[in-house]
């Protein structure tokens, strides 16, 4: 299936759902024969007549009285000459609702009567009386100009001089009386993941909010009763989030400022700002159930319409009155049988209002209706030619679903008045080339996308006729763009319109916005006028679906805002302060249950942890043996002094130490214990030095505070190793009869760290003669340094050598400052830091290599 135009219209039978219903009017009684004359009898006659009659009818002379009451009627339509004239013409002595509007459209303009015998002797004109006569003065000219002028411009009030100079606004506010929050329709513009906005249509929510304290002496109080969701609401340009939505919408006055006069409590108005004082970016916020406005900004409803229209429907006033005053003032070249071209006839209230005026005023709209989802041919290349739109694939395939609702509309808008619907400005070329029609004069554009102006530049006359293309919809807030050559060649005006600029720019025409509204309301009476609209109740109804029922082009029905009235407000406050209140006490609650946890469970970290490296430790109540020894070298039958290494990886560390005895003296020995083979080094061994946290140093920096479970695992397997390692040398010392201060340790990794921590907890009886720790991983020193405060000094200093590799990511920069740091605080430690150049986290032969070299200032002579 493929869009494609065709010469017939689609026509509904009278048993469809969308159509509207028509009412035949009865006709009246002859007149004439109730009083008893020729239709052609003269005005004396007609009274003669009626005099004689109306005495013999008489209901006090046994007359009927419904027989003496028609002919009442009669004679006082008959002696009316416009009356009888209409009567004569067509039947009827009233105006019908659909004349009544004709009549009162553009001055009458669009009025169209039968052609009366007289009108050629009429339609003989002499030159003399075609002479427009100008003023016969020029201060008969002054005069008629200073009555044309605006005379509320021309005075100036008390109002104005207050708004105009200083006064003290604080004793003339007015406190508001409603006290709680209201609900507040909130948008907030849509943002990719960097924070920027990425425009189209705004997310929206519901929530109640706060109402400043006070009105101003000029400012009212509104209570909304109905807001409709137009593109102003849905594409609103915002730049921040929590912006309250809406720029028009009724309600009744609530409070009125001090120096209002004009309006009283429970006055109906319409709130229609100025556009100056109001933008897409900061609106008024009309999206609330009670919203403060300025006086001038509010219109007040007159009680005619309320009378007749729901709220909803008078809140589409200025939808409405925007598409008569289009009409009336952009199409005064237009005659009835013209062409209106349309690009919006099926969004929301706007198109349904343009397309019931046309179909008043006889006047043929031509309808371009474009789906999303559907296949688009775009008009591109000179004005006027052909070859713009020939070219143009029109076989692509629709999708089912856009099919049907594509047939649903058009149909819903030829029954409303369209008298062709096109899918595309493509399809409506081909159309008017087929059947030889004359492309519209007028073209309205509702859309307002980028490319919208330019297709319906191809569809309309050349500009030297007259035409004008006019934007009046807010659309999705894009820029327009039209080529110049396009523009130049086609040679037209394109117009903007905005009923809210419009009614502010002239008292009469808020007047004149109203007797609209009133004309409108004969026409909703007599069924010739629909108003569909569907509503939504905020604070109950999900708000997120109305705005995206308004924004689906498939649905033109017109989606209305309403809200909750104040006692509802009242109690949902009430029952919100007291949920509210529930969700504070068991938040508290909750809060003093985990701050009772979390002291409990801080106060047993801190016992565990000051348990830790003592006599009372689990550690020292429950051993777990010595570690084992996975090498010996040098003199290990007699020695004078004992070297112990402890490092990470058995296997590849002995390779290296293999080659350490040959560089000794004769006395020494040399071990090597392993702590990974230990059953208690099993999780230390699994912790994986190249972790985040382990690279970027926050590993090392955490303190008691930010301990976990986990973390104190680690420094109870750290005590048990060293512990086991005190034990393992202990025999060895107890078989050579050496002591502690003739043992120097050499530790990498881990062991180092296992190590550091049994010497600095004076797990060792006495202090060692030296340690040489090549990239020792040390865990928490801020921990460590902490407990060594307070431990008593030694007599002797023990000397620590500090082997760094410039390139090991486990050991980073911050860590060495903080370890260098707190060691050289240690009252029985002398520090010594190095490094090996181009050097990674490993025990190899560069190590070995700087081992050979400290090790005589270790071991002495």
């Amino acid at each position: 299936f493929r869009f494609q135009e065709c010469s017939r219209k689609i026509v509904l039978g009278p048993c469809a759902p969308s159509s509207p219903k028509h009412f035949v009017d009865m006709a009246e009684p002859d007149y004439y024969s109730l009083i008893g004359v020729d239709r052609n009898a003269t005005l004396h006659e007609i009274r003669s007549k009626f005099r004689a009659k109306v005495l013999a009818e008489h209901p006090d002379k046994g007359g009927d009285p419904k027989k003496f009451q028609m002919m009442n009627k009669a004679y006082n339509i008959l002696t009316d000459q416009e009356k009888r004239r209409r009567y004569d013409s067509t039947g009827r002595a009233e105006k019908s609702a659909e004349e009544e509007f004709v009549e009162g459209f553009g001055g009458g303009r669009l009025h169209f009567e039968p052609r009366a015998k007289d009108a050629d002797e009429k339609a003989v004109v002499s030159l003399e009386n075609r002479i427009i006569t100008q003023p016969a003065s020029h201060e008969d000219g002054f005069a008629e100009w200073l009555r044309q002028r605006d005379q509320s411009s021309m005075v100036l009030t008390d109002k104005d001089f207050m708004k105009t100079h200083l006064f003290n606004s604080a004793e003339l506010a007015t406190k508001v009386n409603h006290s709680g929050p209201v609900q507040h329709v909130l948008g907030s513009p849509k943002t990719d993941a960097y924070g920027q906005v990425m425009g189209g249509a705004v997310q929206v929510q519901a929530k109640p909010r706060p109402l400043k304290k006070t009105i101003d002496h000029d400012e009212v109080l509104v209570r909304m009763l109905a807001v409709p969701v137009d593109d102003s609401m849905i594409y609103a340009d915002l730049k921040k989030s929590g912006v309250c939505l809406g720029m028009t919408g009724v309600g009744r006055i609530e409070q009125a400022g001090s120096r209002i006069e004009d309006l009283r409590q429970e006055d109906a108005v319409i709130i229609l700002p100025k556009p100056t004082k109001f933008s897409s970016e900061k609106p008024v916020g009309t999206a609330r159930t009670l919203v403060p406005c300025n006086e001038e900004d509010v219109i007040k409803v007159p009680a005619e319409i309320l009378e007749e229209l729901t709220p909803e429907q008078i809140s589409l006033t200025p939808t409405i009155v925007s598409a008569y005053i289009v009409l009336e003032q952009y199409g005064s070249k237009l005659s009835p049988g013209d062409s209106v071209l349309m690009n919006a006839a099926h969004l929301s209230a706007s198109g349904s209002a343009l397309l019931q005026l046309c179909k008043l005023l006889k006047l043929k709209p031509l309808c371009i209706l474009s789906l999303p989802g559907a296949p688009k041919s775009v008009v591109k290349g000179e004005y006027g030619s052909k070859s713009a739109w020939q070219d143009a694939d029109t076989r692509q395939a629709s999708p089912p679903t856009v099919r049907a609702q594509y047939e649903r509309i058009s149909e819903l808008l030829v029954t409303m008045g369209a008298e062709e619907v096109f899918p595309d400005a493509v399809a409506l070329l081909r159309w008017r080339d087929r059947n030889q029609r004359m492309l519209p004069k007028l073209a309205l554009d509702g859309i307002a996308t980028r490319d919208s102006v330019e297709q319906l530049i191809h569809c309309v006359q050349a500009g030297d006729k007259e035409t004008q293309i006019l934007v009046y919809g807010h659309g999705a807030a894009q820029p327009i763009e039209v080529s110049p050559p396009l523009l130049a060649a086609w040679g037209g005006k394109i117009n903007g319109f905005n009923i809210a600029r419009w009614v502010h720019s002239s008292s009469a025409n808020i007047k004149k916005l109203m007797a609209v509204m009133e004309n409108i309301t004969k026409l909703v009476r007599s069924n010739k006028f629909v108003c569909d609209t569907v509503l939504y109740k905020v604070g109950e109804d999900a708000i997120s679906d109305a705005f995206s029922r308004a924004a689906d082009p498939a649905d033109s029905t017109q989606v209305v805002l309403i809200f909750p009235t104040l006692q509802e407000e009242q109690q949902t406050s009430k029952e919100e302060e007291r949920k509210e209140k529930q969700r504070i006490a068991l938040a508290q609650e909750q809060e003093a249950a985990r701050r009772k946890e979390e002291e409990e469970r801080d106060k047993l970290k801190n016992e565990w942890l000051n348990l830790l490296f003592s006599e009372q430790s689990v550690a020292a109540m429950s051993p777990e043996g010595p570690l084992p020894v996975t090498y010996e070298g040098g003199n290990m039958n007699s020695p004078k002094q004992l070297l112990v290494y402890i490092g990470d990886n058995p296997k590849t560390d002995n390779v290296v130490l293999k080659e350490l005895p040959a560089s000794l003296d004769s006395g020494i020995g040399l071990l090597s214990a392993s702590w990974s083979e230990h059953p208690a080094g099993e999780a230390f061994a699994e912790f994986n030095l190249k972790a985040p946290e382990v690279v970027d140093g926050s590993w090392y920096l955490r303190d008691r505070i930010a301990f976990e479970n986990s973390d104190l695992d680690m420094l109870h397997d750290v005590e048990l190793l060293g512990r086991s390692l005190v034990e393992t040398l202990e025999s060895r010392l107890n078989e050579f009869g050496l002591n502690w201060s003739q043992v120097s340790i050499i530790g990498f990794g881990k062991g180092a760290g296992v190590a550091l921590y049994a010497a600095l907890f004076k797990l060792f009886p006495i202090p060692l003669k030296s340690m040489i720790l090549f990239c020792p991983v040390v865990p928490f020193p801020n921990f460590l340094g902490e407990r060594i405060q307070h431990l008593q000094a030694s007599p002797a200093l023990l000397k620590v050598f500090l082997v760094w590799g410039n390139r090991s990511r486990c050991t980073p920069g911050s860590y060495r400052q903080l370890l260098a740091q707190i060691l050289r605080k240690s009252q029985y430690v002398h520090c010594t830091p190095d490094t090996i150049p181009d050097a990674d986290h490993v025990f190899d032969s560069k190590s070995l290599g700087v081992l050979n070299q400290i090790l005589p200032l270790c071991l002495g002579k």
